[in-house]
């Protein structure tokens, strides 16, 4: 199901993000688009918008973060946990995530990444440093862009009965909505 989304200021962006949901990010370079699931995102700076990232060099989002320099982050609602779990476990190297996980693509206005459709909520970024730390890469990135779906960002994500949840990676194979139990993924269908 695609969700209407509508623009917010930038500086709202760490509303969606200090709850720590995961994130479906998007980074393209000289080929198709490519999605990646992130667990360690986290807003750092109000002005300027800034958020940090950590990715694993042995990634092969990894270059194509380092070499676009931009990439969308893309907050997905818990009914898409499976998904969220396939495009953490499968290389974009040897998949089309997009169309395995039947995610549609949506152009971004400020960077050429696209963001996922099917998201609650996309945040176009550009890459503003990254830097080694310890066994993964942090990428400090500028929120240019916020669109969200506006019943989940008026409504505060999960905290009413059938209001949109966010998911939350605890570690291994494990996740959990929003003020909800844990439970692993069922498998990609």
């Amino acid at each position: 199901m695609l969700t209407t989304k509508v623009d917010f200021p930038v500086g709202d962006f760490a509303r969606f993000l200090n709850c720590g949901p995961t994130v479906l990010a998007v980074a393209q370079y000289n080929g198709p688009p490519n999605i990646i699931t992130l667990a360690w995102v986290t807003p750092v700076s109000h002005r300027p918008p800034l958020i940090v990232a950590s990715v694993s060099p042995r990634r092969f989002s990894h270059d194509l973060i380092v070499n676009a320099g931009e990439l969308t982050l893309n907050i997905p609602p818990w009914e898409r946990l499976a998904e969220v779990a396939f495009c953490g476990r499968v290389s974009g190297r040897n998949a089309d995530k997009f169309a395995e996980c039947a995610f549609t693509p949506v152009p971004s206005v400020t960077i050429a990444p696209p963001g996922i459709g099917e998201c609650l909520v996309t945040l176009e970024c550009s890459v503003q440093d990254h830097r080694p730390v310890g066994d993964h890469t942090l990428f400090t990135l500028l929120v240019r862009r916020l669109v969200a779906d506006p019943t989940a960002a008026e409504e505060r994500f999960g905290l009413g009965a059938g209001l949109p949840t966010t998911i939350h990676h605890l570690g291994g194979n494990l996740y959990a909505p929003l003020g909800g139990p844990s439970r692993e993924p069922e498998a990609q269908k």
